[in-house]
């Protein structure tokens, strides 16, 4: 076991852990090709959304594919760093890393603010991805412009992505504006943050999204859908909820083979007192994800081994299923 998880642990009720099995699969998802920009003022591309069903298939599809992971405030942000397995394996290598008030490494902040600084607007298709600032509150010129502090209000959202742009090297799907890619394969992010308190209908969350999501249009053409099946793929790692206990951050996982997660008696607790840590495992070998809190982490190391990953995967978590996706967050929902 890894000797830096959060004790004691808990498998039910308040999480410590949570391991999601049986992730991957073969089926399809409708993946965006073309989004015509339309003539302002008014929409008339009929088709605006133009989609291909893609097919896919394997341990932890489409989890496999480059993710995004995305943030919505309030929340201070300490310290992220994202790992990858070597070839071998043996050894999974930090690939990105940042720290409050430090220039980033390979990681890119990011916002849905496109057609200001940077990124593109249009009538059909609305706000492409853009450079986010250093308040994580509008956009900027170029990536990284202005150092990021690590407070994120209760009004904003932004994700990260690579330094690697999709015009150097091309990405999976449809791309527009400001596109970066994110991390695929196998992958680890390991994360330090707390969430301040909040008005009841300002909800804190953390989660992953398939990139080609925001690459497209977060919230309008996308190969991901609203609720169940979820197509290219979502992972709510800890996420509060508008009318629910606000000190309970619930987990959920999507795909084209449905949904499924904490339910509605287990959970993370919200750190709204104090600094928490939390590793979130990505795994194409065992086809599983693990959402594990750690106790520390030493954000100067630039690798861990193939045992670590183990130790977290195969540490105390609630066990839930992907093979099935009956379950639901919430009965009735």
């Amino acid at each position: 076991m890894a000797q830096n998880l959060f004790t004691p642990a808990s498998t039910s009720g308040t999480l410590t852990g949570l391991k999601y099995t049986n992730v991957g699969g073969s089926g399809s998802y409708n993946q965006v090709t073309s989004m015509p920009p339309g003539n302002f003022p008014t929409c008339d591309a009929n088709p605006s959304c133009i989609t291909q069903v893609k097919q896919v298939s394997g341990n932890l599809a489409p989890f496999n594919e480059e993710l995004t992971f995305n943030f919505r405030g309030p929340m201070n942000l300490y310290n992220i760093a994202m790992f990858q397995p070597d070839s071998s394996g043996a050894t999974w290598t930090q690939k990105s890393s940042w720290a409050a008030g430090q220039t980033p490494n390979n990681l890119v902040f990011m916002n849905n603010l496109g057609g200001t600084a940077s990124g593109e607007w249009s009538i059909c298709q609305g706000n492409s991805q853009s450079y986010a600032n250093g308040a994580l509150t509008a956009a900027v010129a170029t990536p990284n412009a202005e150092i990021v502090n690590g407070f994120l209000d209760q009004d904003h959202e932004m994700n990260i992505m690579t330094g690697e742009t999709c015009a150097s090297r091309a990405c999976d799907g449809f791309s527009r504006g400001t596109a970066n890619h994110g991390w695929d394969g196998s992958k680890m992010l390991v994360v330090t943050f707390d969430m301040p308190s909040s008005a009841a209908d300002k909800v804190p969350a953390i989660w992953a999204l398939n990139a080609q999501i925001v690459r497209s249009a977060q919230y309008g053409c996308n190969c991901r859908g609203v609720g169940s099946p979820g197509g290219c793929g979502e992972l709510d790692i800890l996420e509060t909820i508008v009318n629910q206990d606000a000190s309970h951050g619930i987990s959920e996982i999507y795909s084209f083979k449905g949904a499924t997660g904490t339910g509605s008696n287990n959970f993370f607790p919200r750190p709204s007192g104090g600094r928490a840590t939390y590793a979130v495992v990505f795994d194409v070998q065992t086809d599983s994800i693990v959402i594990q809190r750690l106790a520390s982490w030493d954000y100067a190391q630039t690798s861990v081994s193939r045992a670590t990953i183990d130790g977290y995967l195969n540490g105390p978590a609630m066990q839930v299923s992907f093979a099935n996706a009956a379950r639901r967050r919430y009965e009735g929902w």
